[in-house]
């Protein structure tokens, strides 16, 4: 399989795309961090969604083995992965796209993004956006961090239905490679309040977007559009601001988990909402 070098805005989840910014930033001018440094905030990704893998062995008899797996993996596979390799853990139907992934990533250093397709019984298409973060120390690569994330399936019995339909076929629609040292420090000027503005050195780079999403509080369900949004927060725009409490949960396009947040500024038009 061929992993073209891309740019890391391929990424199309922006749960995945922030861990991507995380790792690099962790990374710091090396080609990858090491594992003991890797502690991201709660509401950067779901760690649901996550599995590690500890690279065992060389050349031919290398192993990868499951070390950690996600409440959301472990349902839709219906099985539990610690302490076993890939090989035994994933069908045969995927085993292939997986394992070049995971040796890709061993072998380059570089962080590997997929996207698998596959249809259901109702012709509706579910994609699979699979990301691969090495780390390790001393040059060599140790361990592997994936996030799997399907679209449009947001319950437990559609992803074990997803993966059946994973079998049965799958269509690799991207496989790209991602080498380390894309993220810059960025400063911004963020609106304090509604009387005037500050210069504000963000902990995460910000870039400018424009998702879909859902806001939920209390009994409550409002439509929005986030127009900025990095690891650590995002800029919104809704019709009823007025309405929006200082602290609700958010639902991204394209994403299976809510952020918790909570709001730092308010304009006419816009707020400004830090994760938690």
């Amino acid at each position: 399989m061929t992993f073209r070098i891309a740019s890391v805005h391929t990424i199309r989840s922006e749960s995945q795309l922030a861990l991507a910014h995380y790792w690099d930033q962790l990374a710091a001018g090396r080609p990858f961090p090491p594992f003991t440094e890797f502690r991201p905030e709660l509401a950067m990704h779901d760690s649901k969604q996550l599995v590690v893998w500890n690279i065992e062995g060389a050349g031919r008899l290398r192993k990868f083995r499951a070390l950690y797996q996600g409440e959301n993996i472990a349902d839709a596979f219906n099985s539990a992965w610690a302490g076993k390799t890939m090989e035994q853990v994933v069908p045969m139907s995927l085993r292939r796209p997986a394992l070049d992934a995971a040796k890709e990533c061993a072998n380059t250093a570089c962080m590997v993004y997929m996207v698998l397709s596959t249809w259901d019984s109702q012709d509706n298409r579910i994609d699979c956006d699979r990301l691969l973060l090495p780390f390790g120390s001393n040059g060599k690569v140790e361990q592997l961090l994936g996030s799997l994330q399907l679209t449009g399936v947001p319950n437990a019995a559609r992803r074990k239905k997803a993966l059946g339909h994973f079998e049965i076929h799958t269509e690799i629609i991207k496989s790209v490679k991602i080498k380390s040292g894309f993220t810059r420090p960025q400063v911004e000027v963020a609106a304090v309040g509604q009387g005037g503005g500050s210069a504000d050195k963000r902990r995460a780079s910000r870039r400018n977007v424009r998702h879909a999403a859902r806001i939920n509080f209390a009994r409550r369900s409002m439509t929005c559009m986030v127009r900025n949004i990095s690891a650590t927060g995002a800029s919104i725009e809704a019709k009823n601001l007025a309405a929006i409490p200082d602290q609700f949960r958010m639902r991204i396009e394209m994403e299976s988990a809510e952020r918790r947040c909570a709001v730092v500024w308010r304009k006419p038009t816009r707020i400004g909402v830090e994760f938690r």
